[in-house]
């Protein structure tokens, strides 16, 4: 049976890859099912993460969105125009880092049609049909991923009676990213994207063509990511290690690229909603092994801190934030 047991050494610098096709989270008791779950934890476990192969999405609907869609959406002027009421860290319209040569937006509700349309709306004044089809049907098959994801984890922690209402109390999110511009000169090592850990609970990255991501191992070694058809690099971030009282931990990753070719991705994610916004670890989690490791905490206003000069001065932000101190035996 699977399980989240302590972190083993590993050797080989490569990502995990989970076959994830052709499941069905409604027959979780299955033979297919369990192996995937196995090697999921096992990979949570020992990286933070894998490279889910999920052939749902394919390389046609890749090309139109990372090839086509999204391009022509950094190019728009209209883009300066987007309101962004939230003012939220991460999660708002706009997202960059000073010096580095990114910038994210933000679609926030990325499975609802109308969502989209009315987004693409303000970009696009007559619409964008292209667009808004392709954005709509990459978030629906990505929603049924990482649900999945959810699932497995839950039910290793013995939480599979929580699941419908944890996924209730989920939002979700799916950023568009470009890196490089053409006046950037190169410095920080060809960082375009520095290290850091995600806030929410998972991201589910998509790359394209031009590669760049890595994942830093729990030993402080980096993993490249090459974009691979069909694949996903999925991660956990810190909602998910604070909620399962550090029994998952969120890997740190970055951006390096060498060239001066621009870069695109997209990232769907899960995090909780504004309605339901307190991360508290489940009592079944707490236990004279597991001592509690974080107080409960609002997710967004741990963003307000994180993103803040006083949260930028740590390493473990989290910790820093919410966490317990433990006094030795």
């Amino acid at each position: 049976m699977a399980s989240f047991a302590s972190k083993n050494n590993h050797h080989k610098l490569e990502l995990p890859q989970v076959e994830l096709s052709g499941l069905n989270s409604a027959q979780p008791d299955d033979k297919a099912w369990a192996m995937a779950q196995a090697k999921v934890v096992w990979a949570l476990e020992n990286y933070g993460g894998f490279e889910a192969i999920y052939d749902k999405v394919g390389a046609r609907l890749r090309d139109e969105l990372l090839g086509q869609a999204v391009p022509e959406f950094f190019n728009v002027p209209e883009l300066e125009k987007l309101h962004d009421p939230t003012k939220v860290p991460y999660h708002g319209v706009y997202f960059q880092k000073k010096g580095f040569p990114f910038l994210s937006h933000q679609l926030s509700d990325p499975n609802s049609l109308a969502a989209i349309q009315d987004y693409s709306g303000i970009i696009w004044p007559k619409g964008n049909n292209f667009f808004c089809n392709a954005a709509w049907k990459y978030a629906g098959h990505m929603q049924e991923l990482v649900q999945m994801v959810h699932m497995m984890i839950l039910e290793t922690l013995g939480l599979k009676d929580q699941y419908h209402s944890h996924i209730k109390s989920l939002t979700y999110s799916m950023r568009l990213s470009k890196y490089n511009d053409d006046s950037f000169v190169k410095k920080f090592d060809n960082l375009v994207l520095p290290s850091h850990k995600d806030p929410n609970f998972i991201s589910v990255i998509s790359q394209h063509k031009i590669e760049g991501l890595q994942v830093e191992t729990f030993d402080g070694q980096w993993i490249d990511i090459a974009p691979k058809p069909h694949a996903f690099v999925v991660l956990l971030g810190e909602a998910f290690m604070a909620w399962s009282n550090g029994r998952l931990q969120a890997p740190k990753h970055h951006v390096k690229m060498e060239g001066f070719d621009k870069r695109y991705s997209m990232v769907y994610s899960t995090l909780p909603s504004q309605k339901d916004n307190m991360i508290e670890i489940p009592k079944v989690l707490v236990d004279k092994k597991h001592p509690l490791l974080y107080k409960p905490f609002n997710y967004y206003e741990y963003l307000n801190f994180r993103f803040s000069d006083e949260g930028e001065k740590h390493d473990d932000t989290l910790k820093a934030y919410c966490g317990i101190q433990q006094i030795a035996a």
